[in-house]
């Protein structure tokens, strides 16, 4: 099946043109294309990647972070906003905690779980576990909730030996 996408994205005093295309079933091109508002015959950048259809869903991330990627080098300030991307990361994102996921947060955070595995078992981002922690009263950044083992992020403010001197006492 034959298609033809354009998108136009104005970004300060430039414009980003993104056209995904296809002839047949088998092959995606997407060109890339940007340039000074009112001057589209000098491009500023400009790019065309060729790739198969079954390729296109598991590259989606990369291809967002290419286009991010385009607008910085095209010296343009304003992010491009990556919440698609971080929702597809971490499914869980920007969604509201429930009750019972706090508790649980809770009761594996004390059982010595590390944020990296609970972010990946509710889909959030670490920094939202951290957040939601904090939020409960139990920052993972003291020393007296961290599990025996150590804690991973109280490890960036306080040195093993420090925190090995805490768990010690």
């Amino acid at each position: 099946m034959a298609f033809r996408h354009l998108n136009e994205l104005p970004l300060g005093d430039k414009v980003f043109r993104i056209e995904v295309a296809s002839e047949d079933d088998r092959e995606v091109t997407l060109t890339l294309t940007g340039w000074r508002e009112g001057n589209s015959a000098n491009p500023v950048a400009s790019g065309k990647l060729r790739l198969p259809v079954e390729d296109v869903a598991s590259l989606r991330i990369a291809l967002n972070r290419a286009l991010r990627a385009l607008a910085i080098v095209a010296d343009v300030s304003e992010p491009i906003p990556d919440r698609d991307v971080l929702r597809e990361l971490y499914p869980g994102h920007g969604a509201p905690w429930v009750p019972q996921h706090e508790e649980e947060l809770v009761r594996r955070f004390h059982e010595g779980e590390t944020i990296a595995r609970i972010a990946a078992r509710y889909g959030r981002t670490p920094d939202s576990v951290r957040t939601k922690l904090r939020e409960l009263g139990h920052d993972p950044r003291r020393p007296e909730y961290c599990p025996p083992d150590g804690c991973l992020s109280w490890s960036r403010y306080a040195s093993p030996t420090l925190l090995g001197a805490a768990s010690n006492e």
